[in-house]
């Protein structure tokens, strides 16, 4: 091999064309995997809260917590005055059971969005007023449920999320 062969196969560094081919098609294909994984698991996470969105409606129990929430909200009920467990009434009780469901969903779909297994831009603009609503009236009982179980971390994850979402609330499009 004459010296004008060798320095056409001798592409760049010291390493031949082939080489520096190969490794490139190699860090693209690296490239293109990393966006897939992205691209699924953002998709996974929609899916998953779509998914959760669509048990909800579904959930007549919940349906029904969820209004006499509200209704209470509305009527300006005191949430507080349904923590003591020794409640009698079965209307008190269940008052206070609806309460507790209301809460416990919304602070599992909280947790879901901080640990990354929901997507909060979806979820924000599709229940942003209800979660501050919820959170609203419900912040006496939670406040009340903490002091006499002396345990702080109690629906701590809709607090945190309620609290941020009030401090950048959803802004309409334009």
């Amino acid at each position: 091999m004459d010296c004008q062969q060798i320095a056409k196969t001798v592409g760049w560094l010291g390493e031949t064309w082939g080489f520096w081919i190969q490794t490139g098609a190699f860090l693209i294909s690296a490239l293109a995997g990393v966006a897939v994984i992205y691209y699924n698991g953002k998709q996974g996470r929609t899916k998953a809260l779509i998914d959760l969105i669509i048990q909800q409606k579904t959930d007549h129990k919940l349906l029904e917590a969820t209004q006499m929430v509200f209704r209470l909200h509305r009527n300006n009920i005191q949430f507080s005055r349904y923590v003591p467990s020794n409640l009698t009434a079965d209307e008190e009780i269940a008052t206070r059971e609806a309460i507790i469901m209301v809460l416990n969903n919304h602070e599992f779909i909280a947790l879901g969005i901080r640990q990354g297994a929901f997507d909060e831009k979806i979820y924000k603009r599709m229940q942003c007023s209800n979660v501050l609503k919820v959170w609203d009236a419900a912040r006496g009982f939670v406040h009340e449920v903490r002091r006499m179980e002396k345990k702080d971390t109690f629906f701590q994850e809709i607090e945190q999320l309620a609290e941020r979402w009030k401090k950048s609330p959803v802004t309409p499009d334009k």
